[in-house]
Order: structure tokens, then C-alpha cells, then sequence
């Protein structure tokens, strides 16, 4: 027989709390390890004045030119190119807790677990963070609030996409991978093209940059062939023993719980065989925590208790926002099947 689930803690709705019985209270594991932060360059804004923060790109030219004698020295060019603003996003999370249940419930360990909320917010930011990935092939995508989140990069296309464009040149770029296949040592070696090929600055120079991360979702198939590759002594797909594996511990591989799921988290198999190549500190995503986590703790007096009837209310607070101001720096595979 299942218990109650409330937002309210007290011995009426809750007995087995505060009952005679004897009994041991197992918690549930579940709660997804946090990743996707790690892939972003992470900025603490805590003592910013302002909700927001922009982010603009500045390139310069790439090569010298030839001085003949006599002559002045050729100019180089430098430009502002796209750019993308961050706004504050303020997460919160509440528990309210009776008088009786604080004084007659018998499980002072389980009345604090269950009032301890901090980990909401960190859960909601590893979910906004991941969600840029889940849908890389979208401009905006509608969260768990009803709220339609801007995801494009500074090129107002989506972070996926075969012909992104520059700010100063009419050449165009691709990163994501054709025909978007599962992750396998050759689409890895395509991926690894894409970084070669096709990585410019805004005025169609070519850039060097070199992949440093896979992510992957949790799905056991694609994380175990990734290991495979990552991992073998040779080559996973020759036909002979003793080859060299290229691709071992090449790449540090994150994995994303919550990659496939829709916007409210729940479970979404057709994502399940994303796979990104990222060259993180490169890419230009970026994390800023404008109010760390805390938690707002009542006391009898305070304003966390209700002078009409004596409940107290926990509570947890956080801001945080994240932009992409350009998808250089990471290639996609986004297969469906």
C-alpha cells in the first residue's frame, strides 16, 4: 500500500512520521548526476547590478602581409560580430512543515531530508544546461514553466545546423554531421572533419580548433560502443590484432541523464543516440550564476512562520542563465533511431 505525497508536511496527511510504529525509511536514489555544467565556460556574476550580461564576439585578421621597402604597412581588419545577452532566471522550490509534526514526528533524520531543497535548483539548472543539447535542432523549445526559451546562437539559427553563418563573410559552415549517424568510430572520424573544414572566424578565415569532450545521453548502447572506441587497445574494427587505436582516450566523455527527455523531463527514447563532439573552452556557451543556491530557513518569529497557524516554510532559491553566441566549437549527430 502506498503513503501520501504532499507539499505540506504534517502528522495528519503524513502519520507515518509521527506514529508508534516502528519502521525504517528508504530514500530513493534517482536524482541525475549533474554534467551538462562542465561544458560551458562558467562565470560567477553574483556581484553584477544588472539581470543581464552580454557576450560579443571580436575577430581580427589572421596573416601579415608583405612590407616592400618605402611602403607603409598593409591594415588588418577587426570586427564585432554576433552577440547574445543573458538574463537572469530565479528558481525556487518550498515545503511547508506544522507545529505537530516538528514537535511529535518521531523521524528527526527524515524531517530534514525531506526539507532539504537545495539540490531542486541544481537539478533545474543540469536540466536548462542539457536542454540546449536535446534541442540543438531548434531555435526555442517550451520549458516546464510554459515558458518559450531562446536557444539560437548569435546567428539566430539553431545550435545544429548545415549552413551557419558569419557576421563579416558570405561563407557558411556546418556542424552537424550528415545524415546524422549513430556514434561509431568512422562518425567520429566525420565529426573530427567538420573541426577541420569547417571552423572560420567572421570574415571566412580558416581556424583551427580540436575537439576535447563526447557527450553522450545514458543510453547503454551508444555509452558502451563509445567506450569501446575510447578504450580498446586497438583498433575496435580491424580485422587483426595488434593495430593501433587512434581514438583511445582521445576525448573526455560526458554523459547527459537528462539528454533524452522532453522539456519537462520526462524520458524521450528518440533521443537517446544523440552524440555531440565539443572542443570545450572553445566554444563559445557560457554559464553565469547570478545568485548562488541557498536556502531561506524559518525560525519561530521570522518570516518563514505563519503566525496564524504556526507552519514553517523551507525554502531554496537560485539565478543562473546560459547563451551560446556561436555553435563553432561543437559538431552534432542527432539521430532519431
Amino acid at each position: 500500500m502506498a503513503g501520501q505525497a504532499t507539499s505540506w508536511l504534517n502528522t495528519v496527511t503524513l502519520p507515518e512520521f509521527s506514529d508508534l510504529v516502528t519502521k525504517d525509511f528508504i530514500f530513493q536514489n534517482e536524482t541525475p548526476k549533474l554534467a551538462a555544467a562542465q561544458l560551458y565556460n562558467q562565470l560567477d556574476l553574483t556581484s553584477n547590478n544588472s539581470q543581464q550580461k552580454r557576450f560579443d564576439e571580436v575577430d581580427v585578421g589572421t596573416f601579415a602581409k608583405l612590407k616592400r621597402e618605402g611602403t607603409n604597412a598593409s591594415k588588418t581588419r577587426s570586427g564585432v560580430g554576433y552577440n547574445k545577452t543573458m538574463t537572469a532566471r530565479r528558481m525556487a522550490r518550498e515545503i511547508d512543515i506544522s507545529w505537530e509534526m516538528r514537535r511529535y514526528g518521531e523521524t528527526y533524520k527524515v524531517k530534514n531530508r525531506l526539507k532539504e531543497l537545495s539540490g531542486f535548483v541544481n537539478n533545474r539548472r543540469d536540466l536548462d544546461l542539457t536542454h540546449r543539447f536535446t534541442f540543438a535542432s531548434a531555435t526555442t523549445y517550451v520549458d516546464m514553466d510554459g515558458v518559450t526559451r531562446d536557444i539560437s546562437c548569435g546567428d539566430s539559427l539553431q545550435l545544429a545546423y548545415s549552413a551557419h553563418t558569419l557576421a563579416h563573410s558570405s561563407t557558411t559552415y556546418r556542424n552537424r554531421i550528415a545524415a546524422d549517424p549513430i556514434v561509431s568510430q568512422g562518425a567520429i572520424e566525420a565529426g573530427q572533419s567538420l573541426f577541420v573544414s569547417d571552423i572560420y572566424n567572421n570574415f571566412g578565415e580558416v581556424r583551427t580548433v580540436t575537439p576535447s569532450h563526447i557527450v553522450t545521453s545514458n543510453d547503454p548502447n551508444t555509452v558502451n560502443t563509445v567506450r569501446k572506441i575510447m578504450q580498446s587497445s586497438g583498433d575496435i574494427d580491424a580485422a587483426h590484432a595488434g593495430v593501433l587505436n587512434v581514438n583511445k582516450n582521445l576525448f573526455t566523455h560526458v554523459i547527459l541523464p537528462n539528454l533524452a527527455t522532453t522539456a519537462t523531463g520526462a524520458r524521450d527514447a528518440t533521443k537517446r543516440r544523440f552524440w555531440f563532439l565539443i572542443a570545450v573552452g572553445e566554444w563559445q556557451a557560457y554559464y553565469g550564476i547570478f545568485e548562488g543556491t541557498n536556502m531561506k530557513d524559518p525560525a519561530s518569529g521570522n518570516n518563514g512562520e505563519d503566525m496564524h497557524n504556526d507552519n514553517w516554510t523551507y525554502g531554496t532559491r537560485g539565478s543562473a542563465s546560459d547563451v551560446v553566441v556561436s555553435a563553432k566549437g561543437l559538431v552534432a549527430s542527432l539521430p532519431t533511431s
